[in-house]
């Protein structure tokens, strides 16, 4: 289905999963921002989208959700651009080290809290006032939190992964909640392990071999979940209409891994 009358944003889209999902999104006639907080990547990923895709239906911002004066700033542009916004996705996010809470150094909990969790509160925060603006009836205004199966799992990441990502489904359940009866709804997705992320990044300066041989031995079995499923996914619940009945839905692409 096509997505041409929807204006949308995609956090942490300049490489991984997020670049997957303005791609499945830009193929569908959306009109698309992406942004990262790392502007070489931001610029390749602009460059890449630029030789497939209008330009007229691509922004490319730099921006850090984990501050919120460059999150409004973002928002604001986004709107600028394209004339409104209809759809957010929470995409951004970084990994942790595998440390349990007894090894996890206080600026590693704060880091990942500040990128998973806060900046996905900063963007729904300053993106409702331009997703209240819906017609009626409703045609679709979504907000999709990214989670995780750490959403599901208590031990598949390490402590401040998973509290990040368990809190981020309190939040899309909440806005689901609160803002569905007023035509803005509110889902999470929560992926198993993706082999093309980022998640190496983390890992540079090493992880807690401890905590990731207990994540091991207690889900030896993993099933890595291919980025364009969870792309096509996305673009599925932006259709007309999908967002509303899936509203309040949490939603596992986990490969069966762990086991249900």
């Amino acid at each position: 289905m096509s997505l041409s009358s929807k204006a949308i944003l995609v956090t942490g889209s300049a490489s991984g999963l997020g670049l997957t999902i303005a791609k499945s999104l830009l193929a569908r006639g959306a009109l698309v921002t992406i942004c990262d907080v790392n502007p070489s990547r931001l610029t390749a990923a602009k460059a890449d989208l630029s030789a497939t895709y209008s330009p007229s239906h691509l922004l490319a911002l730099e921006a850090d959700v984990a501050d919120e004066d460059s999150v409004k700033n973002l928002v604001e542009q986004s709107v600028a651009r394209f004339g409104r916004l209809d759809i957010v996705v929470n995409n951004a996010g970084i990994m942790d080290k595998f440390d349990p809470a007894g090894d996890c150094d206080r600026n590693m909990w704060d880091s990942i809290l500040a990128v998973n969790l806060t900046g996905a509160f900063l963007v729904t925060k300053y993106a409702l006032p331009y997703l209240l603006q819906a017609p009626q009836p409703p045609s679709g205004r979504l907000i999709v939190n990214i989670g995780s199966v750490a959403s599901l799992s208590g031990l598949t990441a390490g402590v401040a992964y998973t509290a990040s990502k368990h809190g981020l489904v309190a939040l899309a359940k909440h806005t689901a909640g609160f803002y569905g009866a007023k035509g803005v709804y509110s889902v999470a997705l929560m992926p198993g392990g993706m082999n093309e992320t980022n998640i190496s990044d983390a890992f540079a300066a090493g992880m807690n071999v401890e905590g990731f041989k207990a994540v091991k031995e207690a889900h030896p079995k993993m099933n890595n979940v291919p980025v364009d499923h969870v792309a096509r996914y996305v673009a599925f619940l932006c259709e007309d209409g999908i967002g509303q009945s899936a509203n309040g839905s949490c939603i596992p692409l986990t490969g069966n891994w762990p086991e249900a």
